[in-house]
């Protein structure tokens, strides 16, 4: 073994590690996963927790974007905790507050550390697609960009309420407060961003596996949700063998 190895026996008696520090490790042995994706755990993870955290959400990620986020290595580790010095890889239920991912940007590479011991394994690979949504976001082109603006603007002038999940809700009501809002000032860009990566993450939880959609004000009506879903597919067509919709919702 090279120095700067580190073999899962060894991290395992880690205790804990700057993220930014944690990330720099040649990690041995790891997983290749899909799109040429790699993947290591510092904690011993049962044939299932390792399908439902990663193995299944990268299948149903599509491979424009895969191929749009680039290079990347997935590195589950127990728990991530929020320091004033900075994030830290944990082996023990830290106090304070936690994050369930976080990411380091390289030249070569993008580091996505998910935390898989705060969350049960389904939610750790829903926080693996919303790293995967985020990531997509910023690399989205301008046309792509202004075609989900228009599909947002659509839906803000004809009243809809709702929105795909709460952060997105969140950040829509201050637009909907409004008797005015400018499409390029601050409010409405950061309630895009948001919208964006909720949907997106939504589109591809969807690919993954059959999701309930929920009924409320809160919640965007259904002949809205499914604009969006068609417009993420026109985009991002799914992977061979993937539906956006089950057969009985296609019409």
């Amino acid at each position: 073994m090279r120095e700067g190895e580190l073999s899962s026996s060894q991290i395992s008696l880690t205790r804990s590690m700057p993220v930014r520090e944690y990330v720099q490790q040649t990690f041995v042995p790891l997983s290749r996963i899909a799109h040429e994706w790699e993947m290591h755990s510092a904690v011993p993870l049962s044939p299932s927790e390792e399908r439902t955290m990663v193995r299944e959400p990268a299948r149903a990620i599509p491979e424009a974007i895969a191929q749009r986020v680039g290079k990347l290595r997935v590195l589950l580790v127990p728990y991530v905790a929020c320091f004033e010095s900075g994030d830290m890889v944990v082996f023990s239920n830290p106090d304070g507050e936690k994050h369930s991912a976080v990411w380091f940007e390289n030249e070569d590479r993008i580091d996505l550390i998910l935390a898989c011991r705060d969350l049960d394994p389904h939610d750790t690979g829903w926080e693996f697609l919303a790293s995967v949504a985020e990531l997509l976001r910023a690399r989205l082109t301008a046309e792509e960009l202004q075609r989900f603006t228009n599909l947002l603007i659509e839906e803000l002038d004809e009243g809809f309420a709702g929105e795909i999940d709460e952060e997105a809700y969140e950040a829509k009501q201050p637009l909907r407060r409004r008797n005015r809002w400018m499409k390029t000032g601050p409010q409405f860009l950061k309630y895009r961003d948001v919208s964006f990566t909720s949907t997106c993450a939504e589109y591809m939880h969807g690919l993954w596996h059959d999701v309930q959609i929920r009924i409320g004000p809160e919640h965007l009506p259904v002949p809205v949700l499914r604009k969006r879903m068609n417009l993420m597919a026109e985009m991002f067509p799914p992977n061979p063998g993937y539906r956006v919709f089950a057969d009985s919702e296609e019409n």
